[in-house]
């Protein structure tokens, strides 16, 4: 019977290993900002919007809609994290205020449409207003520039043979990449 638990032990361990966590999936504005803090490697696009009540709302949700479409059309297949959030509700609002505090959002202006939040490398801004899918794709291409020029940034270069100075047994620490 020990054995048996052992086994089921050892599969749930690996069964955990194996499966990455998946940083687009979160309860509250507090996992959001964790993940951003912790998962630095890749730009994250946060797509923000409040479908409105009332008489304009068919019409905002529409407009949302729209963007939202366009923004992930011009992200396909790019190597970032995409999530979504609906802020319609007040507990959503309220489930979220960390990550909207950290981000300067201002909720007001999800009345007239959505806001993209851009973030790589703990750094980021948002976009609100016209132009939101280009300019989305512009600053994600950015980013991925970034990455690679901090990629290359410091490797050392192989300028072709062995070295034989006592020197060689330092560090070298040429080679930028622009």
């Amino acid at each position: 019977i020990k054995m048996k638990y052992s086994l089921v032990l050892a599969f749930l361990f690996i069964g955990a290993v194996i499966c990455a966590y998946d940083y687009s999936h979160h309860q509250d504005g507090h996992e959001l900002t964790v993940a951003l803090r912790d998962e630095t490697e890749k730009a994250w696009v946060i797509f923000v919007e409040s479908n409105g009540e009332g008489d304009d709302a068919d019409k905002l949700r529409a407009q949302n809609k729209q963007v939202k479409s366009a923004v992930k059309n011009s992200l396909y297949n790019e190597d970032i994290f995409y999530t979504e959030l609906d802020l319609t509700t007040e507990d959503d609002q309220k489930k979220y205020k960390e990550f909207t505090d950290l981000a300067k959002l201002d909720l007001e202006l999800l009345k007239e449409g959505p806001t993209v939040v851009l973030v790589y490398d703990k750094k980021g801004y948002w976009i609100h207003g016209a132009g939101i899918p280009q300019e989305t794709v512009d600053t994600v291409h950015s980013f991925i520039i970034q990455k690679q020029e901090s990629d290359n940034r410091n490797q050392p270069i192989s300028i072709g043979g062995p070295v034989k100075h006592p020197s060689s047994y330092q560090s070298f620490g040429g080679g930028y990449s622009r």
